[in-house]
């Protein structure tokens, strides 16, 4: 988080790595690069509400490698984290990619499973 502030400009200047410093101390932000204290996508409030960036969570890694459109719902098979632990589920048409995202980060947290 604050320890952005002593980072070297190379990491100033990284996307993942302010938004990781973001994610665990909305202030990090000031400490970053011109370019990024300006991405609405980092700012603490837009950050607070991606469900890939809760703070204090485990930055996800996740590779969607199945997606289709199947009698009104969409599914989609996904490996999360560098195990590649996989998860398939079905979530309704009418879904959006944060819903998406947030079925995948609840199954990777073992809260539940996305099949509706």
């Amino acid at each position: 988080g604050r320890a952005l502030r002593f980072a070297a400009d190379p990491q100033k200047a990284d996307r993942e790595v302010v938004l990781e410093a973001v994610r665990q101390h909305g202030g990090a932000l000031v400490y970053a690069a011109d370019p990024l204290m300006a991405d609405p996508l980092l700012s603490p409030e837009a950050v607070a509400v991606n469900p890939f960036a809760v703070q204090g969570s485990s930055c996800l890694v996740c590779s969607v490698f199945e997606l289709s459109a199947v009698e009104g719902t969409f599914s989609f098979r996904v490996a999360v984290g560098l195990s590649g632990k996989e998860f398939a589920g079905d979530l309704p048409h009418s879904s959006t990619l944060g819903d998406l995202g947030r079925c995948i980060l609840a199954s990777a947290l073992d809260q539940k499973q996305c099949f509706y």
